[in-house]
């Protein structure tokens, strides 16, 4: 069977591991053999299912984004994190290049990793780009802006485009590789598994686009029932940095709603208080698919669960602590799905917002119509789906193989 390799660059979220795992999983099921090579190891604590994976560190700069102004594109995201400087670059992926050269993947599926496929393409290992709309930007040229909350001249995307052009031909000029023409060819691949809908698409409705549906992963994780009771029913999924997180816990400590809540880390103190008669702390992620037609209410901060659970009709109220889940967040909150609250939102306003969208039913009708605008959306259908399209790449990567003159083979 095939050898696939899963890189995971940018973004410091869990969900980036777990949807990496959601796809991973069932192609080891089928025989594959599997590598994580991911920005953060301690993600793999909470993938029981992925024991037995290869598990390899992902180069990072170390100093990312530091002395960069606030991103606007995907090319200044690209500056802050070493396409500023062709050496930095290059050194990014070479290290890149020896970690699959040592794996020999026959395939990459590429989360966020924009420089495992520079370095894959140099290596003529064939890629799949696999995430969200923020991840997967348009190939257009230039590539448009992300931001919509204030003005983003044309000089500015053209020049940040220029400037990260520059490193990847660099780079490319130092393995005699033929240049490329605009920063959307750095983006070609095999397959790109665009992993939203237009509604929710952080770049708004992309012409002929591939919407495959939001990433949720709800047959994993730790099996739990709802609390008995008569309050509402809410699923919790933060993290601890969360500057309202006292706040929220104590709001919903006091209350009578029926509450499962993940918070990896979280401390001791904090975990009793939020534990008791009706609420539930768990330990590790949350298997959600008998869960997921009772709730009431999913609290997040805005990543591929939000927007997984939407999809499934639930109402949100999502804490952003980033651009991409802000833009997530104004998605929920222009289809009237729920609510969102900004880092200096005080304990006041976090018990009206959470009163509000519990209360008021125009958030769950909302969110319910959205979900019947897409009758067909199933993760297990999707997930069925990706992996027969992965195998048909692989299918086709082996018969190349096998119509190449011997000795010619990288």
């Amino acid at each position: 069977m095939a050898r696939i390799a899963f890189a995971w660059e940018l973004g410091g979220e869990l969900g980036h591991a777990m949807s990496c795992a959601s796809l991973a999983i069932p192609l080891a099921m089928r025989g594959h053999r599997i590598a994580f090579i991911f920005r953060e190891l301690r993600s793999t604590r909470f993938l029981r299912d992925s024991e037995g994976f290869d598990i390899y560190q992902a180069p990072v700069l170390t100093q990312e984004g530091r002395g960069s102004p606030i991103p606007a594109s995907y090319p200044d995201i690209l500056l802050g994190c070493g396409y500023s400087d062709a050496t930095t670059l290059g050194a990014l992926v070479a290290a890149w290049r020896a970690n699959l050269e040592r794996w020999k993947p026959d395939l990459v599926v590429e989360e966020f990793a924009p420089t495992a496929l520079l370095a894959a393409r140099g290596l003529g290992v064939p890629c799949v780009r696999f995430g969200n709309g923020f991840a997967i930007a348009p190939k257009a040229v230039p590539i448009p802006p992300f931001r919509f909350d204030e003005p983003v001249s044309a000089t500015r995307l053209a020049q940040a485009e220029a400037r990260a052009l520059a490193s990847v031909n660099e780079v490319q000029s130092r393995s005699a590789a033929a240049p490329l023409a605009s920063l959307a060819e750095h983006f070609a691949c095999a397959e790109e598994i665009l992993c939203t809908f237009p509604e929710l698409d952080q770049y708004g409705n992309r012409p002929a686009a591939n919407y495959w549906g939001p990433r949720l992963q709800i047959s994993t994780g730790a099996r739990l029932e709802w609390p008995r009771g008569e309050g509402k029913r809410i699923i919790v999924y933060v993290k601890p940095a969360l500057a309202q997180l006292d706040a929220l816990i104590d709001i919903l400590a006091a209350s009578r709603h029926r509450v499962l809540a993940f918070i990896p880390d979280l401390d001791e103190g904090r975990r009793r208080r939020l534990a008791g008669p009706g609420r539930i702390v768990s330990t590790q992620p949350i298997r959600l698919d008998a869960l997921i037609k009772d709730c009431d209410l999913l609290v997040s901060h805005g990543g591929s669960i939000a927007a997984g659970t939407l999809a499934l009709g639930v109402p949100q109220l999502v804490f952003p602590t980033h651009y991409e889940q802000y833009l997530t967040a104004r998605r929920v909150e222009q289809l009237v799905a729920g609510g969102w609250l900004g880092r200096d939102a005080g304990p006041h306003e976090v018990r009206r917002a959470l009163d509000q969208v519990l209360g008021e039913s125009r958030f769950l009708e909302c969110a319910r119509a959205f979900g019947r605008r897409y009758p067909g959306f199933s993760p297990a259908e999707q997930r069925r789906r990706m992996v027969l399209r992965v195998e048909e790449l692989l299918a086709a990567r082996i018969l190349s193989r096998s119509s190449t003159p011997a000795g010619s083979e990288r």
